[in-house]
């Protein structure tokens, strides 16, 4: 499991799966020949060495001369991992200049009013969309604030924007999510959970949503600008996927067949209140 993590880690730098399996072992064994490198990664040893001679010329392992059979050596993991995120940051700064350039020859796009999204990295992306047009403030309500760890760099940037960004929650998320408070703002106010569970009671007893299955104090609410509202759900479990409805205007949330009217009013009066 630790290697699959590890080869993931890898290939999201711009490893294939052959050359980040070369290098992990590499890393673990120290010199090597190609023979026991693909006995140790698994690698066919049809491939391995064209898979050595790709990590040669991305830099990041070394022959060593004069060895007999010959051996690779990898370079330290810091130098290594260094030279290939300023390679991943370098594509993609080349990539988003001509991408933008590209979108913007569309011209401008009528805009939906509201919109589901489902899947971690779906909801991911859609907030950091939303954090990135904030020109003056960014709002958040929430009692599970760790999924805001995958927003750090969406963060900082706004906040050098001059953006106010402001968490309330129950418990501090910067104690839950290190470092977060170097962008905003936390403040310890949000109802209970009896009290959450008590907004949507009406809901619950509808038989196509249950506790079980929904628990509102895995919600996470934005409001960016006062223009666009996100509710954000968390499943309690692995068998669900969560999901985050956008809405263009203050927020109102719907949920399946209706329109919950008083969403955590406890948690929308906090935010309302912020914005009057």
């Amino acid at each position: 499991m630790a290697q699959d993590t590890i080869v993931g880690d890898l290939t999201s730098l711009g490893l294939t799966k052959n050359e980040a399996k070369a290098y992990h072992s590499l890393v673990r064994l120290g010199k090597s020949s190609a023979s026991i490198i693909a006995e140790d990664s698994g690698i066919p040893r049809s491939k391995v060495y064209e898979t050595l001679g790709l990590l040669e010329k991305r830099g990041i392992i070394k022959k060593v001369t004069g060895s007999d059979p010959t051996l690779f050596d990898p370079a330290p993991v810091d130098a290594a991992l260094d030279h290939l995120e300023e390679k991943v940051k370098s594509s993609a700064t080349s990539a988003r200049k001509m991408l933008k350039g590209i979108q913007s020859l569309r011209g401008k796009e009528a805009k939906e009013f509201a919109w589901a999204v489902q899947g971690m990295e779906q909801v991911i992306v859609g907030l950091r969309t939303a954090i990135e047009s904030a020109q003056e403030y960014v709002y958040i309500a929430s009692a599970s604030p760790t999924l805001l760890g995958h927003l750090r760099g969406a963060f900082s940037a706004a906040k050098s924007r001059g953006v106010a960004i402001e968490l309330f929650t129950t418990t501090p998320g910067s104690q839950e999510v290190p470092g977060l408070e170097h962008y905003l703002t936390v403040t310890i106010a949000m109802p209970s959970k009896d009290l959450l569970m008590e907004s949507f009671k009406e809901v619950f007893q509808s038989p196509p949503i249950s506790p079980e299955e929904f628990e509102p104090t895995r919600m996470l609410i934005m409001n960016v600008d006062g223009r666009e509202s996100i509710g954000v759900f968390l499943p309690g479990d692995d068998t669900s996927q969560p999901w985050a409805l956008h809405i263009r205007s203050r927020l109102v949330v719907l949920i399946q067949w209706q329109v919950v009217k008083t969403v955590l009013s406890g948690v929308e009066a906090i935010i309302q209140n912020r914005m009057s």
